[in-house]
């Protein structure tokens, strides 16, 4: 996503062109949506959230002024009606990510579909990883996510959070460091 190209849309949205919030919330919602189903586990939740979090973006965005990205400060949005909805369920947030039905989405390969050996190999790969990534820490567990599978870079991710820097890349170096040695096994049998 163009960095400028958001700011121009942002500037005519605050002067008042409606389409130029429609085109943010199209090049936005299925990146808030993908993460904010990793955290709710549901899909009608994540759609509500997802409408709830560009909701308070369309009533915030006139205030809006570029001392982040849009896109972190979306996340940020994101984060927090996520963290709101758990604590409406009173319960924690825990990423499990043991459940067949949301696996992470990895890219795979094209012609998976003409062997159905591969999509085997490559849906056992996937429950091997989300495996190991249950493993982490809930500090590690979200910073990796959001490096890894959101693109979010250290900074946007400390910016989300709340954090440090450097918190974050120590979480995520030692997610990465212990995701290594977890999956360690499977590379030597060539299993991922």
């Amino acid at each position: 996503m163009d960095i400028l190209e958001d700011e121009i849309l942002i500037t005519k949205f605050q002067l008042g062109d409606q389409d130029a919030f429609d085109e943010l919330m199209r090049r936005y919602k299925h990146r808030i949506y993908a993460y904010i189903l990793r955290s709710v586990k549901n899909y009608e939740d994540a759609e509500e959230l997802t409408v709830e979090v560009f909701f308070k973006a369309y009533r915030a965005l006139d205030k809006w002024k570029p001392q982040a990205k849009f896109s972190t400060w979306l996340y940020k949005i994101a984060y927090n009606v996520s963290i709101d909805h758990h604590r409406s369920k009173k319960r924690q947030i825990v990423h499990s990510l043991d459940n067949d039905q949301l696996p992470i989405d990895e890219p795979m390969a094209k012609d998976l579909g003409s062997d159905p050996e591969k999509l085997i190999v490559e849906k056992d790969r996937h429950r091997v990883i989300n495996q190991a990534v249950n493993y982490l820490s809930r500090n590690q567990k979200k910073v990796f996510l959001m490096n890894r599978y959101d693109g979010l870079q250290i900074k946007e991710i400390s910016e989300v959070l709340g954090i440090a820097e450097g918190t974050v890349k120590i979480h995520l170096h030692r997610a990465i460091k212990k995701l290594r040695v977890l999956l360690q096994p499977f590379r030597e049998n060539n299993e991922i």
